[in-house]
């Protein structure tokens, strides 16, 4: 299979999950970059580094365009401003090659990925039936 094919059924295979699914997917992959810029801040390469957190960087932009503030309320204020932080975070490690600053942002990330994992697990199963209604 051609990487054009791969590269299509892949993005299809996102746009078909439920929109939950997709931040958890996209968070995942916020993770995969940002683990793999540390990586690469070891080896000192430079340009695979950036190239890990502008995709970073790409998802985290995408996540923020999407949000709904009108209907989120003040959890999209929040995530919002979180994700304003993060952006200015991945662009001063680029900057910067700081490693300790790195994982702070790598911690953080897997946080709100295991918290967004779980509320879209909890989303998946159905309510259990109330006794005596």
């Amino acid at each position: 299979m051609s990487h054009a094919a791969v590269s299509r059924y892949q993005q299809n295979d996102v746009f078909s999950m439920s929109p939950a699914k997709r931040v958890v997917f996209l968070y995942g992959q916020v993770l995969v970059n940002l683990r793999q810029a540390g990586r690469h801040i070891a080896a000192r390469d430079i340009e695979a580094r950036s190239r890990c957190l502008l995709r970073a960087h790409d998802i985290v932009a995408e996540l923020l365009a999407t949000l709904d503030l009108e209907q989120g309320g003040s959890i999209a204020t929040s995530l919002a401003q979180l994700y304003g932080w993060v952006l200015q975070e991945i662009a001063a490690v680029d900057r910067t090659m700081n490693a300790a600053r790195l994982e702070k942002l790598v911690a953080l990330v897997a946080e709100l990925h295991a918290a967004w994992d779980q509320a879209e697990q909890q989303l998946r199963e159905p309510a259990p039936a109330t006794q005596g209604a």
